[in-house]
């Protein structure tokens, strides 16, 4: 298999760099190509990743076209059977291409993709009870950690999973690297450290540049499943993560980001049923943040923005959903697979 490696950098060169040195480091049976994307390039960057970095394939992008943009002129200008993308804000392991490959091989052509397992940079202590740290990372049954050098390897992610409010998780987020694995059925990738087929990727239409970041992974990954395509995951392929080192883990982007395009990618694959129960929870969220602004998840502009924006989001999904051609049935089935049925 041919692999091009997708890396977008924003204003990140030492973390870039470093992600780039640890792919080129990597010994596998293929042919590796690099594609590097600068968002915002500016002329002095661009020179400078020349210059240090000759072999990469070097993409400038002159506007700051987000995750979903950048990985999209990314796999444009990559030559690769194979695309695998990977954080600027990560460090592949030694083997990394190697073991996903061989997961991707493995499982035979109908299989797209293929989730890394991504570990946190660093070591990690339970916060003491009563305790709390706006830099504590807080897992999904509330316990919170802290970072501390002598502490244990925390685990980021092992693929996405999906709840029936259409909210993406990480699955295994913040599981001690030594503990069981979570037993909920993968779903989708995290867009992180992804091995993808680039036939598969073609066949649902890509990344969606105007989900700009957060969720694009997801909304492929749904698009993937109603396809029929699979997803899987490769344990021993490891990525070591810089958490929230390009964006921020909880900043106000973050937030109104993950709110409008989950609404976005659940209006663009979802079943009606689903969809309407997505909408009147946000809408049911949004009348909670408004009387409650010390609590609020978004603010009362970025509610207002999202009204604003909400009419061309729901416009951009309909026009997908007729591309896309996915019948009701198939919508309903995918659905119940990801969350069970429950």
């Amino acid at each position: 298999m041919d692999v091009s490696v997708v890396i977008v950098d924003w204003h990140q060169p030492e973390l870039t760099r470093r992600a780039v040195d640890s792919v080129r480091s990597q010994r596998v049976d293929a042919e590796v190509e690099v594609v590097l994307v600068v968002n915002e390039a500016d002329d002095a960057t661009v020179a400078a990743y020349r210059a240090d970095l000759p072999s990469v394939v070097l993409v400038a992008e002159p506007t700051n076209a987000g995750f979903a943009g950048g990985v999209t002129a990314g796999i444009a200008a990559a030559s690769g059977h194979v695309v695998v993308l990977l954080n600027n804000d990560a460090v592949a392991d030694h083997g990394f291409l190697d073991r996903g490959l061989g997961v991707l091989r493995a499982g035979g052509p109908r299989t797209a993709a293929v989730a890394a397992t991504v570990v946190l940079e660093g070591g990690f202590v339970p916060a003491p009870p009563g305790t709390s740290s706006a830099d504590d990372l807080v897992a999904a049954d509330g316990r919170r950690w802290r970072r501390d050098p002598a502490g244990r390897t925390l685990v980021n992610g092992t693929g996405v999973v999906v709840d029936r409010s259409g909210n993406g998780r990480d699955r295994d987020w913040l599981r001690p690297l030594q503990d069981a694995p979570e037993r909920t059925p993968l779903f989708g990738f995290s867009g992180g450290a992804v091995f993808l087929r680039r036939d598969a990727l073609a066949e649902v239409g890509g990344f969606d540049p105007s989900l700009f970041m957060y969720y694009e992974d997801l909304d492929v990954s749904w698009r993937l499943r109603l396809a029929g395509w699979e997803i899987r995951h490769a344990p021993d392929a490891v990525v070591v993560h810089r958490h929230a080192a390009s964006s921020g883990s909880d900043s106000p982007l973050v937030r109104y980001q993950s709110m409008r395009n989950r609404l976005a990618v659940v209006l663009r694959n979802a079943s009606a049923g689903f969809a309407v129960r997505v909408v009147l929870r946000t809408a049911v969220r949004a009348v909670a943040d408004v009387l409650r602004p010390s609590s609020a998840q978004l603010t009362r502009a970025q509610w207002s923005r999202l009204v604003r924006e909400a009419p061309a989001v729901l416009r951009h999904a309909r026009r997908a959903r007729r591309a896309d051609g996915v019948p009701a049935a198939a919508r309903r089935a995918v659905e119940t697979a990801m969350t069970g049925g429950d």
